[in-house]
């Protein structure tokens, strides 16, 4: 990885351009969460190192959600970073999931009910055949406040719609009044969608199109989901 992140900062020329604002954003399975009211600063890399001791070569860092009541703790491979800070020096550094609590957690302060946000996409890793994985991220609120986040590899409706109705379940959400939200960046929400009707009241297919008509983000409509909200989030 950092092999492949050096020769695109030396042969991409859109990377080597000037700009007035850096934002990096890290997809990345490392990282965990705090409630805000005890986040310490001096305690993030205990509190990173007791989650994923394992994980020796990260730098660790973390933001602040103030919106959502958490903060993310990640890590970030101590050689990449350090290759985007000799070219980006004033880089401001992001997880994935930092965006996508933000973005949904204002989302989900609209109406009565809670919310539960899936959020399909690419693994981080490949299957036996060299394909890319795909995992289904899950982002659960009651008034802007975050329940549960977790991510799960599926292979398949079925999979997405046993871990949707069990969460469901255990989070005791109710059928009729809470709602679910479906987006992805690889075509499969609409039959996730149609499956789990059968079981809840009230489940949107969330038209990217649509949600960022007014916004920066309407200019990329390819760009992975996750990218899109780190536009119009406000970091």
């Amino acid at each position: 990885m950092a092999a492949n992140v050096k020769e695109a900062l030396m042969t991409e020329p859109w990377l080597q351009a000037e700009y007035q604002r850096i934002n990096v954003l890290i997809s990345t399975p490392t990282f965990t969460t705090v409630p805000a009211a005890d986040f310490d600063r001096e305690h993030v890399a205990d509190t990173f190192r007791f989650v994923f001791p394992d994980e020796q070569n990260h730098h660790i860092s973390y933001n602040v959600l103030r919106r959502a009541g958490i903060a993310i703790i990640f890590g970030i491979d101590r050689n990449i970073r350090q290759l985007l800070l000799d070219d980006f020096p004033r880089a401001r550094i992001y997880a994935a999931a930092s965006t996508l609590v933000e973005f949904f957690s204002e989302k989900s302060m609209s109406g009565s009910g809670r919310r539960m946000f899936v959020y399909l996409h690419e693994g981080q890793t490949s299957n036996r055949l060299g394909q890319q994985a795909q995992e289904m991220s899950v982002y659960c609120f009651d008034q802007g406040r975050i329940l549960f986040l977790n991510t799960y590899p599926v292979r398949g409706t079925n999979d997405c719609q046993y871990y949707i109705l069990n969460l469901w379940q255990q989070l005791r959400f109710d059928q009729y009044d809470d709602a679910l939200y479906v987006v992805d960046d690889c075509d499969a929400a609409q039959p996730i969608a149609d499956k789990i009707r059968y079981f809840l009241r009230n489940v949107t297919l969330m038209d990217r199109t649509e949600e960022f008509r007014s916004t920066i983000a309407a200019n990329a409509p390819s760009l992975p989901y996750d990218l899109q909200t780190l536009l119009v989030c406000g970091f």
